[in-house]
Protein backbone atom coordinates (compact mmCIF):
# COMPACT_ATOMS: atom_id res chain seq x y z
CA UNK A 1 0.00 0.00 0.00
CA UNK A 2 1.37 3.16 -1.33
CA UNK A 3 -0.16 6.04 1.47
CA UNK A 4 -2.93 6.36 3.51
CA UNK A 5 -4.24 8.48 0.75
CA UNK A 6 -5.38 5.99 -1.07
CA UNK A 7 -7.36 4.98 1.85
CA UNK A 8 -9.47 8.00 1.68
CA UNK A 9 -9.52 7.63 -1.82
CA UNK A 10 -11.59 4.13 -1.70
CA UNK A 11 -13.87 5.73 1.65
CA UNK A 12 -14.77 7.90 -0.72
CA UNK A 13 -15.17 6.06 -3.69
CA UNK A 14 -17.77 3.34 -1.17
CA UNK A 15 -19.46 6.51 -0.22
CA UNK A 16 -20.51 8.15 -3.26
CA UNK A 17 -20.92 4.77 -5.23
CA UNK A 18 -19.20 6.78 -8.35
CA UNK A 19 -15.69 7.12 -9.49
CA UNK A 20 -16.30 10.45 -10.69
CA UNK A 21 -18.55 11.76 -8.08
CA UNK A 22 -15.58 10.88 -6.01
CA UNK A 23 -12.74 12.60 -8.48
CA UNK A 24 -15.08 15.61 -8.02
CA UNK A 25 -14.97 15.66 -4.27
CA UNK A 26 -11.31 14.74 -4.31
CA UNK A 27 -10.38 17.49 -6.36
CA UNK A 28 -8.64 15.02 -8.96
CA UNK A 29 -9.28 13.62 -12.55
CA UNK A 30 -10.83 10.11 -12.83
CA UNK A 31 -8.41 8.19 -14.57
CA UNK A 32 -5.94 8.84 -11.68
CA UNK A 33 -8.42 7.68 -9.39
CA UNK A 34 -9.42 4.80 -10.92
CA UNK A 35 -5.88 3.66 -11.61
CA UNK A 36 -4.69 4.88 -7.37
CA UNK A 37 -8.00 2.16 -6.50
CA UNK A 38 -6.44 -0.52 -9.03
CA UNK A 39 -3.20 0.02 -7.05
CA UNK A 40 -4.88 -0.43 -4.07
CA UNK A 41 -6.26 -3.60 -4.73
CA UNK A 42 -3.20 -5.01 -6.13
CA UNK A 43 -1.27 -4.36 -3.63
CA UNK A 44 -3.82 -6.26 -0.91
CA UNK A 45 -4.94 -8.77 -3.17
CA UNK A 46 -8.56 -8.28 -3.38
CA UNK A 47 -11.04 -6.72 -5.66
CA UNK A 48 -12.70 -3.72 -3.43
CA UNK A 49 -15.12 -2.70 -5.92
CA UNK A 50 -17.46 -4.13 -7.71
CA UNK A 51 -17.67 -1.97 -11.21
CA UNK A 52 -21.65 -2.11 -12.13
CA UNK A 53 -23.54 0.03 -15.26
CA UNK A 54 -24.97 1.96 -12.18
CA UNK A 55 -21.00 2.36 -10.36
CA UNK A 56 -19.33 0.95 -8.02
CA UNK A 57 -20.49 -1.12 -4.97
CA UNK A 58 -17.86 -2.65 -2.10
CA UNK A 59 -17.76 -6.82 -2.89
CA UNK A 60 -17.87 -8.51 0.49
CA UNK A 61 -14.21 -8.50 1.16
CA UNK A 62 -14.14 -5.15 0.27
CA UNK A 63 -16.94 -3.88 3.07
CA UNK A 64 -14.86 -5.46 5.62
CA UNK A 65 -11.20 -3.77 4.15
CA UNK A 66 -13.44 0.00 3.76
CA UNK A 67 -14.41 -0.36 7.79
CA UNK A 68 -10.99 -1.14 8.44
CA UNK A 69 -9.88 2.04 7.01
CA UNK A 70 -12.41 3.84 7.91
CA UNK A 71 -11.06 3.06 11.41
CA UNK A 72 -7.72 4.13 10.41
CA UNK A 73 -8.66 7.25 9.27
CA UNK A 74 -10.53 8.39 12.36
CA UNK A 75 -7.86 7.18 14.68
CA UNK A 76 -5.06 9.29 12.50
CA UNK A 77 -7.71 12.47 12.85
CA UNK A 78 -8.17 12.08 16.52
CA UNK A 79 -4.60 11.96 16.48
CA UNK A 80 -3.99 15.01 14.63
CA UNK A 81 -6.47 16.33 16.37
CA UNK A 82 -4.86 15.80 20.19
CA UNK A 83 -1.20 16.95 18.72
CA UNK A 84 -2.42 19.94 17.03
CA UNK A 85 -0.68 23.52 17.73
CA UNK A 86 -1.76 24.75 21.11
CA UNK A 87 -2.88 28.53 19.21
CA UNK A 88 -6.64 26.90 18.16
CA UNK A 89 -8.57 26.17 21.61
CA UNK A 90 -11.80 26.85 19.89
CA UNK A 91 -14.07 24.72 21.00
CA UNK A 92 -15.98 23.49 17.94
CA UNK A 93 -19.55 21.51 17.55
CA UNK A 94 -22.01 20.77 15.35
CA UNK A 95 -25.34 19.95 14.95
CA UNK A 96 -28.58 19.30 12.70
CA UNK A 97 -31.60 18.00 14.43
CA UNK A 98 -35.06 18.33 13.78
CA UNK A 99 -37.10 21.30 14.36
CA UNK A 100 -37.84 20.78 18.42
CA UNK A 101 -37.70 23.28 20.74
CA UNK A 102 -36.10 21.07 23.28
CA UNK A 103 -33.03 20.49 21.10
CA UNK A 104 -32.81 24.45 21.45
CA UNK A 105 -32.43 23.85 24.71
CA UNK A 106 -30.47 21.18 25.13
CA UNK A 107 -27.66 22.74 22.98
CA UNK A 108 -27.96 26.44 24.67
CA UNK A 109 -27.39 24.60 28.52
CA UNK A 110 -23.89 22.82 26.55
CA UNK A 111 -23.08 26.11 25.31
CA UNK A 112 -23.88 27.49 28.90
CA UNK A 113 -21.53 24.72 30.66
CA UNK A 114 -18.63 25.65 28.17
CA UNK A 115 -18.49 28.79 30.23
CA UNK A 116 -18.35 32.52 29.51
CA UNK A 117 -14.98 33.43 28.31
CA UNK A 118 -15.06 29.95 26.22
CA UNK A 119 -13.58 30.66 22.62
CA UNK A 120 -16.61 28.11 20.82
CA UNK A 121 -18.16 27.74 16.88
CA UNK A 122 -21.55 26.38 16.84
CA UNK A 123 -22.98 25.32 13.49
CA UNK A 124 -26.64 24.20 14.54
CA UNK A 125 -29.27 23.43 11.76
CA UNK A 126 -32.71 22.24 11.70
CA UNK A 127 -33.89 19.69 9.29
CA UNK A 128 -36.11 16.86 8.32
CA UNK A 129 -35.04 13.47 8.97
CA UNK A 130 -33.59 12.47 5.43
CA UNK A 131 -32.06 15.85 4.86
CA UNK A 132 -30.42 15.05 8.43
CA UNK A 133 -29.01 11.58 7.27
CA UNK A 134 -27.48 12.53 4.21
CA UNK A 135 -25.58 15.35 5.96
CA UNK A 136 -24.12 12.90 8.77
CA UNK A 137 -23.46 10.18 6.16
CA UNK A 138 -21.11 13.08 4.22
CA UNK A 139 -19.63 14.33 6.84
CA UNK A 140 -21.16 18.12 7.00
CA UNK A 141 -22.39 17.31 10.25
CA UNK A 142 -20.95 14.98 13.02
CA UNK A 143 -24.33 14.44 15.04
CA UNK A 144 -27.50 14.23 13.80
CA UNK A 145 -31.26 14.03 15.60
CA UNK A 146 -33.74 12.55 13.68
CA UNK A 147 -37.08 11.91 14.27
CA UNK A 148 -39.47 9.35 12.62
CA UNK A 149 -43.08 7.73 13.24
CA UNK A 150 -42.33 4.06 14.88
CA UNK A 151 -44.68 2.52 12.49
CA UNK A 152 -41.52 3.12 9.71
CA UNK A 153 -38.72 2.42 12.32
CA UNK A 154 -37.31 -0.48 9.83
CA UNK A 155 -37.27 1.95 7.17
CA UNK A 156 -35.28 4.29 8.74
CA UNK A 157 -32.95 2.04 10.50
CA UNK A 158 -32.67 0.59 7.25
CA UNK A 159 -31.32 4.06 5.28
CA UNK A 160 -28.99 4.34 8.62
CA UNK A 161 -27.46 0.63 7.55
CA UNK A 162 -26.88 1.41 4.00
CA UNK A 163 -25.22 4.81 4.59
CA UNK A 164 -22.75 3.73 7.97
CA UNK A 165 -24.46 4.96 10.93
CA UNK A 166 -25.45 3.96 14.20
CA UNK A 167 -27.88 5.28 16.44
CA UNK A 168 -28.81 6.08 20.02
CA UNK A 169 -32.13 6.78 21.84
CA UNK A 170 -33.30 10.03 23.04
CA UNK A 171 -37.01 9.48 23.56
CA UNK A 172 -40.40 8.06 22.40
CA UNK A 173 -43.18 10.72 22.66
CA UNK A 174 -46.51 11.46 21.12
CA UNK A 175 -47.46 14.06 19.20
CA UNK A 176 -49.77 17.24 20.88
CA UNK A 177 -51.81 19.46 19.12
CA UNK A 178 -50.16 22.79 19.13
CA UNK A 179 -52.68 25.77 18.78
CA UNK A 180 -53.50 29.17 19.70
CA UNK A 181 -54.48 29.73 22.97
CA UNK A 182 -57.52 31.64 21.26
CA UNK A 183 -58.48 28.52 18.78
CA UNK A 184 -61.49 27.23 19.75
CA UNK A 185 -60.23 23.71 21.03
CA UNK A 186 -57.86 25.63 23.62
CA UNK A 187 -60.33 24.42 26.33
CA UNK A 188 -60.73 21.10 25.70
CA UNK A 189 -58.38 18.77 27.65
CA UNK A 190 -57.70 16.10 24.82
CA UNK A 191 -59.21 16.09 21.18
CA UNK A 192 -59.65 13.75 18.59
CA UNK A 193 -58.33 13.96 14.90
CA UNK A 194 -61.75 14.03 13.84
CA UNK A 195 -61.84 17.44 15.87
CA UNK A 196 -59.63 19.13 13.53
CA UNK A 197 -61.07 18.54 10.20
CA UNK A 198 -62.10 21.75 9.63
CA UNK A 199 -59.09 23.35 11.07
CA UNK A 200 -55.45 24.64 8.77
CA UNK A 201 -52.79 22.53 9.72
CA UNK A 202 -49.35 24.06 9.64
CA UNK A 203 -46.97 21.51 8.97
CA UNK A 204 -43.61 21.16 7.31
CA UNK A 205 -42.14 20.33 3.78
CA UNK A 206 -39.99 17.94 3.96
CA UNK A 207 -41.30 14.94 5.87
CA UNK A 208 -40.65 12.09 3.35
CA UNK A 209 -40.08 8.54 3.85
CA UNK A 210 -37.11 6.53 2.92
CA UNK A 211 -38.40 3.00 0.82
CA UNK A 212 -41.65 3.67 1.12
CA UNK A 213 -43.96 1.67 -1.48
CA UNK A 214 -45.09 3.91 -3.94
CA UNK A 215 -48.87 3.09 -3.05
CA UNK A 216 -48.09 4.00 0.52
CA UNK A 217 -46.81 7.19 -0.43
CA UNK A 218 -49.63 7.91 -2.43
CA UNK A 219 -52.28 7.55 0.14
CA UNK A 220 -50.17 9.53 2.55
CA UNK A 221 -50.00 12.34 -0.30
CA UNK A 222 -53.72 12.63 -0.80
CA UNK A 223 -54.56 12.72 2.88
CA UNK A 224 -52.44 15.53 2.78
CA UNK A 225 -54.33 17.14 -0.22
CA UNK A 226 -57.59 16.98 1.55
CA UNK A 227 -57.09 18.79 4.06
CA UNK A 228 -56.21 23.07 4.35
CA UNK A 229 -52.14 22.80 4.87
CA UNK A 230 -49.67 25.54 5.18
CA UNK A 231 -46.43 24.19 4.15
CA UNK A 232 -43.06 25.88 6.12
CA UNK A 233 -39.62 25.08 6.43
CA UNK A 234 -38.65 26.41 9.73
CA UNK A 235 -39.64 26.97 13.36
CA UNK A 236 -39.89 29.99 13.43
CA UNK A 237 -42.56 30.74 10.71
CA UNK A 238 -44.47 27.88 12.16
CA UNK A 239 -44.51 29.52 15.68
CA UNK A 240 -45.22 33.07 14.46
CA UNK A 241 -48.10 31.85 11.93
CA UNK A 242 -49.57 29.40 15.09
CA UNK A 243 -49.93 32.64 17.29
CA UNK A 244 -51.57 34.70 14.71
CA UNK A 245 -54.24 31.78 13.28
CA UNK A 246 -56.68 31.46 15.90
CA UNK A 247 -57.94 28.28 13.87
CA UNK A 248 -54.93 26.22 13.12
CA UNK A 249 -52.86 24.02 14.40
CA UNK A 250 -49.45 22.09 14.08
CA UNK A 251 -48.57 18.53 15.29
CA UNK A 252 -45.36 18.39 16.81
CA UNK A 253 -43.19 17.38 19.95
CA UNK A 254 -43.99 18.36 23.61
CA UNK A 255 -42.49 22.20 23.87
CA UNK A 256 -41.44 23.70 26.87
CA UNK A 257 -43.77 25.68 28.95
CA UNK A 258 -41.45 29.67 28.09
CA UNK A 259 -42.01 28.39 24.33
CA UNK A 260 -45.56 28.31 24.93
CA UNK A 261 -46.33 31.25 26.98
CA UNK A 262 -43.93 33.30 24.49
CA UNK A 263 -45.91 32.86 21.60
CA UNK A 264 -49.35 33.00 23.37
CA UNK A 265 -49.75 29.43 22.70
CA UNK A 266 -50.84 25.67 24.24
CA UNK A 267 -50.90 22.32 23.81
CA UNK A 268 -53.04 19.43 23.91
CA UNK A 269 -53.14 15.53 23.43
CA UNK A 270 -54.82 14.49 20.74
CA UNK A 271 -55.68 10.69 19.72
CA UNK A 272 -54.77 9.96 16.34
CA UNK A 273 -53.43 6.50 14.73
CA UNK A 274 -50.19 5.72 14.91
CA UNK A 275 -49.12 8.35 17.75
CA UNK A 276 -45.79 7.10 18.58
CA UNK A 277 -42.61 8.54 17.49
CA UNK A 278 -39.00 8.40 18.52
CA UNK A 279 -35.94 10.72 18.28
CA UNK A 280 -32.59 8.93 18.15
CA UNK A 281 -28.88 10.40 17.99
CA UNK A 282 -27.03 9.59 14.90
CA UNK A 283 -23.34 9.64 13.97
CA UNK A 284 -20.99 7.86 11.46
CA UNK A 285 -20.08 4.23 12.99
CA UNK A 286 -16.06 5.41 12.64
CA UNK A 287 -16.93 8.62 14.87
CA UNK A 288 -16.15 8.38 18.41
CA UNK A 289 -18.13 10.95 20.54
CA UNK A 290 -16.34 13.38 22.46
CA UNK A 291 -16.89 14.35 26.19
CA UNK A 292 -19.46 17.58 24.64
CA UNK A 293 -21.05 14.80 22.33
CA UNK A 294 -22.02 13.18 25.39
CA UNK A 295 -23.04 15.99 27.44
CA UNK A 296 -25.72 16.71 24.76
CA UNK A 297 -26.41 13.29 23.95
CA UNK A 298 -27.69 13.53 28.62
CA UNK A 299 -28.97 17.25 28.15
CA UNK A 300 -30.84 16.22 25.28
CA UNK A 301 -32.64 13.19 27.23
CA UNK A 302 -33.49 15.76 30.18
CA UNK A 303 -34.51 18.75 28.20
CA UNK A 304 -36.73 15.91 26.50
CA UNK A 305 -38.47 14.34 29.65
CA UNK A 306 -38.93 18.51 31.12
CA UNK A 307 -41.58 19.32 28.39
CA UNK A 308 -43.53 15.86 28.45
CA UNK A 309 -47.44 17.26 29.03
CA UNK A 310 -48.55 16.24 32.63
Amino acid sequence: MNNLLQLKYAVEVEKTGSISKAAENLYMNQPNLSKSIRELEDDIGIAIFDRTAKGVVPTEKGREFLGYARGILSQIAEMEALYKPADDQKTRFDLCAPRASYVSHALTEVILSLGPDADFSVDYREAGAMRTIKQVANGVNRLGVIRYQSMYETNYLNALTERSLQYEPIWEFGSVAIMSTRHPLAGWTSIEEKDLSDCPEILYGDGSIPSLPVNQAREIAQAIEAKRTITVYERASQLELLSRLDSAYALASPMPQDVLDRFNLCQKNIDVPGNVYRDVLIYRTDYHLSRLDRLLFERLRESAKRVVPK
